[in-house]
């Protein structure tokens, strides 16, 4: 599936946005996209660009969970490249999460010839919401026409366009020797309002990085502020155990990262992860115990108890009726203190993104936590709904709900 810049890029195609005279003999470089699936916009836009002539055309992945070689942000660029500089660059995404973006777009424009052009890409402030997108919530800077021609200062303006319904807007530059310095204001999406670039901004509580966070941006997992932004909240409640000869238990392996972030943040502790596809036993190494497991069979997850960890994160199908089996099998088996996080519970949040299919149980995920929520702060066990039995059950047992954005992270007494 396209994202909304990919599909306005597309349009600009079709309307002939890209001149011959632009691609016909040219280095050209393209930058972001998404890739999943094995499926890339940018790969099918190189192989165009190659065919309408161009000498060269190079890819740069930014952050990418299922590509451990993808680079970070913008400001990654001329290390990426090297010596080499273009005459065309396409910039799919990355402006919206380069948190440095004034040093990012400085060597967008280093690493294109004078009179080459930069065709740049970015949301607007039109939704900040996950309503379209997850990860778009995270989002640090938006974008309109002037703001994003502005923070080129090397570069003069050839057109700008906006599609309004998505959210999208684009510029086309051309390279010059030096253009008119002026100030900065872009769209800061905590803020609410435009700032000037380089000023000091008020950070909220969870805003400096915590070590967590630096080791999962370095293992490209989607749990960084890349991302979901998870590890500095979850850093406040398991920054404690960092010395101690834990287990922690994680549920869903994918491409190894999260298990390899937790062996590094960890240096004792003993990290067990589970996943149904036998290929994960790749990522097995010291201190690192891959299980093969089926997560919607209750015989398969009991087995787990014996691993007895004080950590679980349930970060495996999001299924409803396989996050559920988790909780109510594995919640009791924590020692006092231990540690409980339901990961992306966007499956039952937001349903407009997320087939039915996810949500296969007469009460969500989310729905459970909040009942579970109720019973710790009324400290008396009478939900009457059809889990009752467990909720109130672990609803005594829990001295602490936190809801962050995406997870809950349940705290045992």
């Amino acid at each position: 599936m396209l994202s909304r810049a990919e599909i306005f890029v597309e349009y600009l195609w079709g309307q002939g946005v890209f001149q011959e005279q632009d691609i016909m003999g040219k280095n050209c470089l393209i930058i972001g996209g998404v890739y999943s699936g094995g499926d890339a916009y940018a790969m099918g836009l190189k192989a165009r660009l190659l065919h309408a002539g161009a000498a060269q055309c190079d890819t740069l992945v930014l952050f990418n969970p299922g590509i451990s070689d993808s680079y970070c942000d913008l400001t990654d660029a001329t290390a990426a490249v090297g010596s080499l500089s273009y005459d065309l660059i396409i910039v799919l995404s990355g402006m919206e999460k380069t948190r440095d973006i004034r040093e990012g777009v400085c060597q967008l424009q280093e690493i294109c010839h004078v009179g080459g052009k930069i065709l740049v890409t970015a949301r607007t402030p039109h939704d900040v919401s996950s309503r379209v997108s997850l990860n778009t919530y995270e989002d640090i800077w938006r974008y309109d026409a002037d703001s994003l021609a502005n923070l080129f200062d090397r570069c003069a303006v050839e057109m700008s366009a906006v599609d309004e319904a998505y959210g999208i807007v684009c510029a086309l530059l051309t390279r010059v020797e030096r253009a008119a310095a002026s100030k900065s204001f872009l769209f800061h999406t905590r803020e609410g309002k435009c700032i000037e670039v380089g000023d000091k901004v008020p950070q909220g509580y969870f805003n400096s990085s915590s070590v967590l966070d630096t080791i999962g941006i370095k293992y490209r997992t989607d749990k960084c502020s890349m991302m979901h932004n998870y590890l500095d909240k979850y850093a406040f409640f398991l920054e404690k155990f960092r010395s101690q000869p834990i287990r922690l238990l994680e549920l869903g392996v994918f491409n190894g990262s999260s298990v390899r972030m937790w062996q590094e943040y960890f240096p004792r502790a003993e990290v067990f992860g589970v996943d149904i596809e036998a290929s994960c036993r790749q990522y097995e190494e010291e201190r690192i115990h891959i299980i093969q497991a089926d997560l919607s069979d209750a015989a398969q997850v009991s087995m787990l108890r014996e691993i007895r960890p004080q950590i679980i994160v349930d970060d495996a199908s999001h299924i409803v009726s396989h996050q559920l089996l988790a909780l109510f099998t594995l919640f009791d088996v924590l020692p006092r203190g231990g540690v409980y996080i339901l990961e992306d519970m966007e499956t039952s949040l937001n349903p407009e993104l997320f087939d039915e299919a996810y949500r296969d149980c007469p009460m969500d995920a989310y729905a459970v936590c909040e009942r579970i929520a109720h019973i710790a702060a009324r400290k008396v066990p009478d939900d009457d709904s059809i889990y009752a039995d467990h909720i109130n059950r672990i609803g005594m047992e829990t001295e602490l709900v936190s809801i962050t954005k995406g997870s809950v992270i349940l705290i045992k007494r």
